[in-house]
């Protein structure tokens, strides 16, 4: 997987990367019309790693990833690309 990234700090928002210590990424999106439409998802293994019924803060997630957040990153400023 290859990865490329303006570091550009944004406020965090729907589709923002969110990259920790450790290097994992994650990605915060919007299912609309459910209970908790706010989910996390691990982009290494494609799980969702937790729901909030809002935008989780910081402190959220990484108490739910379990790691420190190295960064977010907006959307319109990450690529992804898997090899």
């Amino acid at each position: 997987m290859e990865i490329n990234v303006e570091r550009k700090r944004s406020v965090e928002e729907i589709g923002n990367f969110v990259c920790t210590e450790n290097e994992h990424i994650y990605v915060v999106i919007l299912d609309k019309g459910e209970k908790y439409p706010y989910l996390l998802l691990s982009l290494q293994t494609f799980h969702i790693i937790q729901n909030y019924d809002s935008m989780p803060t910081r402190n959220e997630l990484e108490e739910d990833i379990g790691e420190k957040i190295k960064e977010i990153y907006n959307q319109n400023n990450a690529s992804i690309t898997l090899n």
